[in-house]
């Protein structure tokens, strides 16, 4: 289950989880517009917090330009949902 540890890891932080919610909101925002959406933080910080997203499997970034647009990876929560399904029994 090394990939829902992965998962979870990158979940347990609240900065990726509400950046994994605004690429869920927005498919395609740009990395400008997601820092546009933190509350100061710097594009560095907010990179960093995407590429665990993006290690993690939950988003896919394409490059266009010299812009980067982040998607969320299709069920990449289904082995969080599964996990805890198991767990409630």
């Amino acid at each position: 289950m090394a990939h829902l540890d992965d998962v979870l890891r990158a979940l347990a932080d609240p900065t990726r989880r509400e950046l994994l919610r605004a690429v869920m909101r927005q498919p395609g925002s740009s990395t400008a517009q997601l820092v546009s959406r933190t509350d100061g933080m710097t594009r560095w910080g907010v990179m960093k917090h995407l590429c665990v997203l993006r290690d993690a499997g939950l988003i896919q970034t394409m490059a266009e330009g010299s812009n980067r647009r982040h998607f969320p990876e299709k069920g990449a929560l289904r082995p969080v949902r599964q996990w805890l399904d198991e767990a409630d029994g």
